[in-house]
């Protein structure tokens, strides 16, 4: 199991200041142009990306698509995504592994943009 994960809480407790997270948002049946949509979440104790885009779809917005399993373990590659945090350079890495800290502000990407199917679900 991954350092970052734990057992789920019923009623987690915020800690620090919230994470400011700008996610690529594209639907090719409905959208001409891909766009980035902002979400204020609430820092939680040992936050990944990946547990940060479940917060999103779980509190915030549901018709966020992503792939919603991973190993925990950064071996599957399903969580890969193209990423910056606190304005680093952009590199493609497992969310599943990264941690985040309170009031980070990331940006997040598909692996792939020219293979996207919906927001950050991508054609392997």
């Amino acid at each position: 199991m991954s350092h970052i994960l734990c057992a789920e809480v019923t009623d987690p407790v915020e800690l620090g200041d919230p994470i400011i997270a700008d996610i690529y948002r594209f639907d090719p049946s409905v959208d001409t142009q891909a766009r980035m949509e902002r979400f204020v979440v609430p820092y939680h104790t040992r936050m990944s990306v990946f547990t940060l885009l479940r917060e999103i779809y779980t509190h915030q917005d549901q018709t966020l698509a992503f792939r919603n399993q991973q190993c925990g373990r950064g071996i599957c590659g399903t969580c890969q995504v193209r990423l910056q945090i606190n304005g680093s350079k952009e590199k493609p890495l497992k969310g599943c592994t990264i941690p985040l800290q309170p009031g980070a502000h990331v940006i997040i990407k598909p692996y792939r943009e020219n293979k996207v199917i919906r927001d950050l679900v991508v054609d392997f």
